[in-house]
């Protein structure tokens, strides 16, 4: 199964890195229990990525690169918003979501959950646990800088 991620420079050397995650937390965990973010789709890693650039001039966007990577194939268990609060994806919700999958963060029996979008809620993002015992096995199969449309940014310059 391919997932991908899109990071900033200067962070390209890792694409594997957790350090962003464990430092900050994110929707599904907290500081300290650092975990893989990635996308199903390259669109929906820049649509996850373009939403923390929300006050940027497209001119002082970062360089951005996307990266391909391979996950063994069933791997990934699958966690439908039906079985989730419903106000899991309101920004709010952070302390709610940041617990709900706390065994798992301790303890990972599958190396990635496939959880919802808060952004586009009928895509995925996959959860990838790096203390499972095949987070090794996940290889980087692609990458390449993006270019992104100026028509994608409706920040009109300064």
């Amino acid at each position: 199964m391919n997932v991908y991620r899109i990071l900033k420079e200067p962070y390209w050397d890792d694409p594997l890195s957790v350090i962003g995650a464990d430092i900050a937390g994110g929707r599904w965990n907290p500081p300290g229990r650092g975990i893989l973010y990635t996308a199903t789709s390259p669109e929906l890693a820049l649509l996850e990525t373009l939403v923390h650039f929300p006050k940027v001039i497209y001119e002082q966007l970062p360089r951005l690169r996307v990266f391909t990577l391979e996950v063994p194939d069933g791997e990934v268990r699958w966690i439908y918003a039906d079985l989730l609060p419903d106000e899991w994806a309101e920004p709010t919700a952070l302390p709610l979501t940041q617990t709900i999958f706390a065994e798992w963060l301790e303890q990972p029996a599958d190396l990635g959950l496939g959880v919802p979008s808060a952004v586009v809620d009928i895509s995925y993002n996959v959860l990838l646990h790096p203390q499972h015992s095949l987070y090794q096995t996940i290889q980087v199969v692609d990458e390449h800088d993006l270019t992104l449309d100026r028509r994608l940014w409706n920040i009109p310059n300064p």
